[in-house]
């Protein structure tokens, strides 16, 4: 079931936090830090209100965005929670425990001056790194830094073009020192041919016990910046998905085997000679259909050299080649052995979230959560043969996106969702924003049900495996040398429609080229021809047989007819030929 917290007020820049395995939720608004325990009901606020310091030459009204306090950052830190936020243009961070705040002190590099949604925060334990600008004239490059614990570092200002950061996470090793940091993010693409798409997804990778570099120029830089380009593509129907829209870690015991979910969409570029047209878009560039893959931790691999022992600095010579070619040659792509989208769909996804969980056959599934822009959350599980959609749950009824979503872990198979959901009508009867925490259960026997033996025989409806086809076909009599069409009437111009011959893919039709049907024609039937055919329609992780037919070669069934009386006359003249002996003995 769902819970629901509605704010007294209406919050324009909400940011949430939710401790795993508890059931209460902190959300910083403008000025105020709210606290709803969704078990008990428990709830307070704390009120934090500060003067404007903002330097501007006119009087500053009580509507400007830099005479008020919006909250940016709640995360845990140390024994109590760590609090930020614009501090009415002086960047301000306090330190929360039991309901009472530390005196105030600088969050510059933690907290931005006015709301930005373009930032990254990472608290990992006392180290605290940060895409955010510590002065208002540092000007319009985005530089990640390290702004607490183990002197402050910043990335050189060439190493990233117009960045828009997706998120960021830590990596921990056998030797501490090896220990890295990982950010993903868009960036302009340095190809500028019209055919090229305007913005490429990286990753980037930092030692974490980086000390700078030897010279005067080096020394509060990060020496150990690479980075990576991420390709997403359907090796089938060839769709390029190149906007990276949000990223899931799942961590293991061993690095090696931690996994990163991406979620890609597609963009179109509609003034590129030759893009599609899309009707209404809002914007330049408009979202198109969504992808997933799974990466893996060997993608570290490809950016390494090793990290420095603890205390020593990279060398000088080292640095110097790094910052100059700071993008390895090798691009990550999805895990081996297919190299391929886990999959896509037309559904435009905001987040991700993947939960593990134990099956009653003892094996371990991945279960992901993944939020749409009409208010609802499609759950996929990841199954060995490809992954299966087994539910959708409409959290909001008037179809409103999803803004934010945390997944917790730590509820065993009933995995706690915070929601953060607002309004876009500004005159909505009750203003403010909905909090949802919904336990989603998981059943154990849920995934048992499905199908994961190969086929042995036996016809089974739904999950469509590529061996399960060899039931209820339609035989259909050819002449060799004679043309013949396949067609597969096309019901969703949001689904793909594949066709295979002895489970082998002859032919694709997706939206990408609008079609009332997916033909597949064979000019000259030959021998090869003969045999079974399959069309199948592939949306949201369902896969469905809609035709089912078995070409046979004409003139070898009618051989096999023209033999049958032959044999019937022999029966007869035998028949005679034995009742005219029994006659006359």
């Amino acid at each position: 079931g769902a819970k629901e917290y509605v704010f007294p007020r209406r919050e324009r820049f909400p940011v949430f936090f939710h401790q795993e395995n508890t059931s209460s939720i902190y959300v910083g608004g403008e000025g105020r830090l709210y606290y709803y325990d969704f078990a008990t009901r428990e709830n307070y606020t704390l009120g934090v209100v500060l003067r404007p310091r903002c330097h501007s030459q006119a009087p500053v009204s009580p509507q400007q965005e830099d005479s008020r306090n919006y909250l940016t950052l709640v995360e845990q830190y140390g024994d109590g929670l760590l609090v930020c936020g614009t501090g009415a243009c002086a960047p301000t961070c306090w330190n929360v425990s039991q309901r009472r705040e530390s005196p105030p002190w600088d969050g510059r590099g933690i907290a931005p001056f006015t709301p930005d949604s373009n930032t990254l925060v990472v608290v990992d334990g006392q180290d605290i790194y940060s895409t955010i600008k510590k002065s208002q004239q540092n000007g319009k490059i985005p530089r990640f830094r390290r702004v607490r614990g183990g002197g402050e570092l910043y990335t050189s200002d060439t190493v990233m073009q117009n960045p828009q950061f997706v998120k960021a996470t830590t990596l921990r090793h056998e030797e501490p020192h090896q220990d890295k940091i990982y950010y993903f993010f868009r960036e302009d693409n340095p190809d500028k041919s019209p055919e090229a798409p305007r913005n490429i997804s990286r990753v980037a990778q930092l030692c974490k016990e980086d000390k700078g570099g030897t010279s005067s120029l080096s020394a509060s830089k990060w020496t150990t910046f690479l980075k990576a380009t991420l390709i997403c593509v359907d090796p089938v129907t060839k769709g390029n998905f190149n906007w990276l829209q949000d990223v899931f870690f799942v961590p293991a015991g061993d690095w090696r085997r931690s996994k990163v979910y991406g979620l890609f969409t597609n963009t179109w570029i509609l003034e590129a000679p030759g893009a599609a047209t899309v009707t209404t878009p809002p914007a330049e560039l408009s979202p198109f259909p969504s992808a997933l893959r799974a990466l893996t931790a060997p993608f570290v691999a490809l950016l390494s050299p090793q990290c420095v022992p603890s205390g020593q600095h990279t060398p000088s010579e080292t640095f110097k080649i790094a910052d100059s070619h700071p993008e390895v040659e090798e691009r990550v792509e999805p895990l081996s052995p297919s190299r391929s989208p886990l999959f896509h769909n037309k559904h435009r996804y905001q987040k991700i979230g993947v939960h593990q969980v134990a099956a009653a056959d003892g094996r371990r599934y991945n279960v992901l959560y993944l939020a749409t822009d009409k208010g609802s959350i499609h759950k996929v599980v990841e199954l060995p043969d490809g992954v299966q959609n087994i539910m959708e749950i409409q959290v909001f009824p008037n179809k409103d996106p999803i803004q934010s979503m945390i997944l917790d872990h730590a509820r065993g198979t009933f995995p706690l969702i915070p929601l953060i959901w607002e309004s876009p009508i500004p005159e909505m009867p009750v203003p403010g924003i909905l909090l949802v925490l919904i336990p989603i259960p998981i059943p154990r026997e849920g995934l048992q049900s499905l199908s994961l033996d190969s086929w042995q025989g036996r016809c089974q409806r739904g999950d469509v495996k590529e061996g399960t086809w060899r039931c209820d076909f339609r035989n259909i009599s050819v002449t060799p040398s004679s043309r013949y069409y396949l067609n597969c009437s096309i019901e969703s111009h949001y689904a793909t429609y594949n066709w295979y011959h002895e489970d082998v893919l002859i032919k694709s039709c997706n939206s990408s080229h609008p079609q009332r049907d997916c033909f597949h024609f064979i000019p000259s039937v030959r021998r090869e021809h003969y045999g079974h055919y399959v069309c199948v329609s592939e949306e949201d992780g369902f896969r469905q047989a809609l035709v089912k037919e078995r070409l046979l070669d004409r003139q070898r069934s009618q051989s096999q007819h023209g033999r049958a009386p032959a044999w019937a006359a022999s029966w007869l003249q035998l028949l005679l030929v034995l009742a005219l002996a029994e006659l006359f003995h």
